[in-house]
């Protein structure tokens, strides 16, 4: 009797064992689905963020030369300073924030297109540029990879397969 109680029990100890792996398997993969949706909340974040600071360019097409020149022939005096100013510091906010978030959230994969349009718009929007040489306080992740570039020169600023630690 008490060995049939015994088998039993250890039937018992067996069988949880096997129903807490089985929960372990389930709540792992809960976990990773809900990483990779925080990665995609991320990124649809930071880029509704963008197309929001774009929207003033389309608005306003005297100031495409400050951001993106390669789309445009219009002269860079033609836009009014002021706006220059507030939409090159809305495009800093939005990349710089960009930079954090995704970095911040392993599942993001897209970070190092985001790190690669960063270098871009650095590297073609004089405004952009010079607010964040301006305020490097402001954009401390933008900061550094415009120091990086700087650093590198112009020969740096062509190789973007380099990258900053941020």
């Amino acid at each position: 009797m008490a060995t049939a109680l015994a088998l039993i029990g250890a039937f018992g100890i067996i069988g949880s064992l096997l129903f807490a792996g089985f929960q372990a398997r389930a709540l792992a993969r809960q976990v990773g689905n809900q990483a990779t949706r925080d990665g995609v909340a991320t990124l649809q974040e930071t880029l509704n963020s963008l197309r929001n600071v774009q929207h003033y360019l389309v608005e306003d097409p005297s100031l495409i030369p400050h951001f993106a020149p390669e789309r445009s022939d219009r002269p860079l005096d033609e836009a009014d300073a002021g706006k220059v100013q507030m939409v090159a510091a809305m495009y800093a906010d939005v990349l710089n924030i960009g930079l954090h978030n995704l970095s911040a959230v392993p599942a993001a994969k897209p970070e190092s297109a985001w790190l690669r349009y960063c270098h871009h718009v650095l590297e073609s929007s004089p405004a952009v540029r010079a607010e964040v040489t301006r305020k490097p306080w402001g954009y401390p992740r933008l900061s550094m990879l415009e120091e990086f570039h700087a650093s590198k020169g112009d020969a740096g600023r062509a190789r973007q397969d380099e990258k900053p630690t941020i």
